[in-house]
């Protein structure tokens, strides 16, 4: 399966008939990186100091735990693109096509969580 970075890597750039330079995919992933841990470290910044005081309260560190499951802070995980055809649940995903994956949506299924919603 295909990246992010490996997109990056085969990209043209029409006007300039050429490939990203090492500095701009680098730019690039660190952006992306960094846009998706900003919300994330900040939140748990927040709950650091709680969660050690949820230890002592069994409570209060389900209620956050169900926080966090129902509304995780990054609902998607990272595309994959698809290198060969595959079947899956009866339905063809051609070669080449982008998979991204609902991650929060795991939270809500009965077979990952075993208390009801």
């Amino acid at each position: 399966m295909a990246n992010y970075v490996d997109k990056l890597l085969n990209l043209e750039l029409p006007d300039e008939k050429s490939n990203l330079s090492h500095g701009e995919i680098v730019a690039l992933c660190s952006e992306f990186l960094n846009a998706g841990t900003d919300m994330t470290s900040t939140a748990l910044q927040w709950l650091w100091p709680t969660w050690r005081i949820c230890m002592k309260l069994p409570y209060l560190k389900a209620v956050i735990l169900e926080g966090l499951r129902r509304h995780p802070p990054g609902h998607f995980l990272l595309s994959h693109t698809v290198t060969e055809e595959v079947e899956l649940n009866g339905y063809v995903v051609p070669k080449n096509a982008a998979i991204y994956i609902h991650g929060c949506g795991h939270g809500f299924r009965p077979k990952c969580v075993d208390v009801e919603s």
